[in-house]
């Protein structure tokens, strides 16, 4: 298994939000792979389930932003998706993929030598749906190399219970009263915290916890924009960076949270795992 805490050793993850997803591709091979070659050790994707139980790699519950098809994935059979091709949800003409069962990605990382972060995003009842996660985790050797992540601490608390062993990450949109509390209720091992909510006293309620710490920034143009009416974020978050604060650094361009790392004068982690 993978370090989750490299701030004790001036060490920072480097993760694609899915994928190097700034050029426009996400949640498909060329992003993961792009995120591989600029130096990230780790991806977040996300998971839907179709009408007929397959789990795809998706971000929306319809097709209609980033897709060439329309509709809820929900209401549709794989066979139907699997004609469809992606697209950029914001405007310039990419390449299109096909939108992968779980399983095929999950293989296609493994040989990458790629972790992944697996946010569920669907809402289900009873655990067959974790269960069939759990069971392709194992099925592509992937189980120690995955975090899966959610908005709903349930589910973490669920898939904990269900398979013993498996690591998560909880997603965190507020400053919470007491981080690391809400860490231990769904007895989560990362946290993440959104632009701009993070602050010193979240990452260092939960290392003082063991959980490790995971910020998400948006893409390079939003502090772009932002430093040119005098608010400069990336002087702030340098030095959250180097008080060793973070231990993941989650971003859409790959080629920026490398470069930021190293210019906080630390390393990004590199994970080696056998194929």
């Amino acid at each position: 298994m993978f370090d989750l805490l490299p701030s004790r050793s001036g060490r920072v993850i480097a993760c694609g939000h899915r994928g190097h997803s700034i050029n426009g591709h996400e949640n498909t091979r060329p992003s993961l792979r792009q995120a591989a070659e600029l130096g990230a050790s780790l991806c977040e994707i996300d998971l839907r389930m179709t009408r007929d139980g397959r789990l795809v790699v998706f971000h929306d519950d319809i097709l209609d932003s980033a897709s060439t098809g329309t509709g809820l994935i929900s209401q549709m059979d794989y066979c139907d998706i699997a004609r469809l091709q992606t697209r950029n949800r914001n405007g310039p003409l990419i390449e299109g993929q096909p939108i992968e069962p779980f399983e095929d990605i999950l293989a296609y990382c493994h040989d990458l030598g790629l972790a992944l972060i697996v946010e569920i995003k669907d809402k289900f009842e009873g655990l067959g749906y974790l269960e069939n996660v759990v069971r392709l985790l194992k099925k592509t050797a992937m189980f120690e190399r995955v975090l899966v992540s959610s908005f709903d601490y349930v589910v973490l608390r669920d898939i904990k219970h269900l398979a013993p062993g498996i690591r998560t990450m909880g997603i965190n949109y507020h400053r919470l009263v007491e981080p690391a509390a809400a860490a231990r209720s769904a007895a989560m091992d990362v946290m993440n915290t959104d632009y701009p909510q993070f602050a010193p006293d979240i990452a260092e309620s939960l290392h003082a916890a063991g959980v490790s710490v995971s910020h998400y920034v948006p893409p390079p143009a939003h502090f772009v924009l932002r430093r040119s009416y005098g608010l400069d974020y990336r002087d702030l978050l340098q030095s959250y960076m180097r008080a060793g604060l973070i231990d993941m650094l989650v971003c859409d361009d790959v080629t920026w949270i490398v470069d930021f790392i190293k210019n906080c004068g630390l390393e990004p982690t590199r994970m080696e795992f056998a194929r």
